[in-house]
């Protein structure tokens, strides 16, 4: 569950945007919110893929060893690939088949397995999420790269219209006419610097 205070951007719509959206720019400059496996690891409690019991213990056991950098680097590595898989229909070239291997490999790890528990509404999944080792964290990661991927109709995932944004959302608004990543972030700024431009050229 998302923590009200948050370093994280959680305006994607989509979980694998969102973690697409772990890295940002700001005044020019790229900016990696996963700058360790704490991090990491904080996104994926707060985007529900971890219990809080199970995030501790994954840090205990393994955070500044050899295996967790390696978990982290993976991570990277698959945010650039889903970057490079959803930023094709924009991009001059396809995409190499290396992006889908490097998810696909991370979808072949095994980090738990899946219960019918009971709900209002009757019965729904529930993923029991097992870490014996730091790389089974892409798991979840890759699970929804491959949902966002297979089921989400490309032309609503977005880039936010500001040039100097590379942030992504799954544009579920009414007529599909969302246009930035926020209206905090960045959709004020360009109203008023468009407002700006009009009355000077005027």
């Amino acid at each position: 569950m998302v923590k009200k205070e948050s370093r994280f951007l959680w305006l994607g719509n989509h979980r694998a945007l969102d973690f697409l959206n772990t890295e940002l720019a700001q005044r020019g400059d790229r900016v990696d919110l996963l700058p360790d496996l704490r991090g990491f690891v904080g996104w994926s409690e707060e985007a529900g893929f971890l219990d809080a019991a199970t995030a501790v213990g994954v840090l205990d056991r393994w955070e500044g060893s050899s295996e967790g950098a390696l978990a982290l680097e993976r991570a990277r590595q698959l945010r650039s690939a889903l970057r490079a898989l959803v930023e094709r229909p924009h991009a001059p070239t396809t995409p190499s088949q290396g992006a889908l291997d490097v998810i696909n490999s991370a979808l072949r790890l095994d980090a738990g397995y899946i219960e019918i528990v009971r709900a209002r509404a009757g019965f729904v999944r529930q993923v029991r999420v097992q870490i014996g080792e730091p790389l089974q964290l892409l798991r979840p990661v890759a699970d929804v790269a491959a949902s966002l991927l297979c089921d989400v109709d490309p032309a609503l995932v977005k880039r936010c219209e500001n040039p100097d944004c590379v942030l992504y959302f799954h544009d579920v608004s009414r007529n599909h006419t969302r246009r930035w990543c926020s209206m905090e972030l960045c959709g004020n700024r360009m109203k008023v610097a468009a407002h700006y431009h009009r009355h000077r050229d005027g």
